[in-house]
């Protein structure tokens, strides 16, 4: 297999569009991958199409003519590289519920009850918006049942995130206000509010019901923390 390949891109105010051609040559068709997106700082789209042709002749006659067109349109060639630029961004791991129930966890309790506290701070996110846009549309049926309080965080939690909180599903303005509200060296959540709020007077912090009427006394708390630190980053601004 042989593959050919041209990078063509116009520079625009915040984001770069590009196309990239590729030849992909096969012993029964060669085909021509006519991928077109936007290149950011911290992020590429990418929309793909496929055009098959029975002679490399025609698919190279393709690409020419299309990278004529875009040239005509303003775009430059550039190297393969510039695709590649964009940083990887870090991930935040903020809980996995095994830290729970492989620690100091009691014998008594459901395993489900590791996932309650982080589940409830999930719940609320759900409720904001705040989960980021794949989440949105993958786990939409499950997101759809916690807004209607027939689902709980804990639950979900555990059946559409396997236990792990991390940035990857987080909005941007998410990850920025958890990674200061569940700092592990600092976890306000959940070693003052919710210890503090639903744990009060309980053996640990895992005896806390999973229940709607828990999640509505932490609610407003969790909601007051981040006007907090909304305003706390307006003033920084």
């Amino acid at each position: 297999m042989d593959k050919i390949e041209t990078v063509l891109t116009k520079q625009g105010k915040t984001f770069k569009t590009y196309y990239h051609l590729m030849l992909t040559e096969t012993t029964q068709v060669c085909i021509v991958n006519i991928v077109k997106g936007r290149l950011y700082a911290d992020k590429k789209t990418a929309n793909p199409k496929y055009e098959p042709y029975p002679t490399k002749g025609e698919a190279i006659k393709r690409m020419e003519e299309l990278a004529g067109e875009l040239k005509s349109k303003g775009f430059v060639e550039e190297p393969r590289d510039v695709l590649f630029q964009i940083p990887e961004k870090e991930i935040v791991v903020f809980d996995k519920a095994k830290w729970h129930y492989e620690g100091d966890f009691p014998s008594e309790l459901d395993v489900i009850q590791a996932y309650v506290p982080t589940g409830m701070f999930i719940a609320w996110l759900i409720k904001n918006d705040l989960t980021n846009k794949r989440s949105r549309k993958e786990d939409a049926p499950e997101i759809e049942l916690v807004k209607r309080d027939e689902m709980t965080g804990a639950e979900f939690y555990r059946t559409n995130w396997d236990g792990v909180l991390s940035s990857k599903e987080l909005s941007e303005e998410a990850e920025a206000f958890a990674r200061e509200y569940l700092d592990i060296q600092n976890d306000v959540y959940t070693a003052v509010d919710f210890t503090n709020v639903l744990a009060a007077g309980l053996p640990t912090i895992y005896h806390v019901e999973d229940s709607l009427e828990n999640y509505r006394i932490i609610e407003p708390i969790i909601s007051e923390r981040y006007r907090d630190w909304k305003s706390r980053q307006g003033n920084l601004a």
